[in-house]
């Protein structure tokens, strides 16, 4: 048994070093920077120490599960599943650019794909081996950088994904939009009958760019697809739902940012 992951602040001294150390980064580049990090960090301390998350987790492969055995027949049939947050656990990078104070960023998001040291998501190996125990054909599709392809296909296979080879998992090469790379999938003469993925546009491409409330009302009418075959992982920390709280997000600045997010809740009023 594989430890699933890491506990960034095991004790009050390394708290407020992680904390000592994300305010001196902070401050090297600026107060928005330091608050926007900040806003990570209850997300990546739920994701990885709280059994609400696991439970979350279980409880959508488990509706996965149901829902495949509810099927006539699985001749033919194929699954996809994204990667991040949905089969790996990425919240070590989240928690690294806490504690260091830096943003994302895509030659560090590359190098840490490349690292392989990325731990399942709960009860994710298990749900792809029921899969495929069954015949139905899993595919892993992300946007991952395809410079990386050979370092997460080791990442999966380490951990016992099944079918995690070149024929199964597919990156991102032109486009973050999936929807061509699905339709690779049905060419090989597949019928896809189950999506897991963490973010909206996993599920569906016309949600891709979407504001927030149109992306709830997408929501709200595909309601009956969510635990069928439609799976949906828990992920707190960071998804297309940030990007689309005001248009140019990505533009702005880091205060910009946080400002925006700040502005984008609702709070009561006494």
């Amino acid at each position: 048994m594989h430890k699933r992951r890491i506990n960034l602040f095991p004790c009050g001294i390394i708290i407020a070093a992680g904390f000592c150390a994300c305010v001196s980064a902070g401050a090297k580049n600026d107060n928005g920077l330091l608050n926007y990090n900040h806003g990570l960090l209850m997300a990546i301390l739920w994701q990885q120490n709280s059994g609400e998350y696991s439970a979350l987790c279980y409880q959508a492969f488990n509706a996965g599960k149901a829902y495949i055995a509810s099927l006539p027949s699985q001749e033919n049939k194929a699954a996809v599943f994204d990667i991040d947050e949905t089969v790996l656990d990425n919240s070590k990078y989240a928690a690294w650019m806490v504690v260091t104070g830096n943003p994302w960023g895509a030659g560090t998001w590359e190098a840490w794909c490349k690292a392989g040291d990325a731990y399942p998501v709960p009860g994710s190996v298990d749900f792809a081996a029921y899969l495929a125990e069954r015949g139905v054909e899993v595919f892993y599709v992300s946007n991952r950088p395809d410079s990386t392809v050979e370092s997460t296909i080791a990442n999966l296979k380490k951990f016992g994904f099944p079918q995690a080879d070149s024929g199964h998992v597919f990156l991102q090469k032109d486009t973050s939009d999936k929807n061509p790379r699905l339709e690779r999938i049905r060419a090989l003469g597949y019928e896809i009958v189950l999506f897991a993925g963490d973010n909206l546009d996993d599920f569906d491409s016309a949600v891709r760019r979407l504001p927030n409330q149109e992306r709830r009302n997408r929501a709200d009418s595909d309601a009956g697809s969510f635990g069928t075959y439609r799976i949906v992982l828990p992920n707190a920390a960071y998804g297309t739902f940030e990007s689309a709280i005001v248009p140019n997000y990505y533009g702005l600045s880091m205060e910009e940012k946080a400002r925006s997010r700040l502005k984008s809740i609702n709070a009561w009023e006494p």
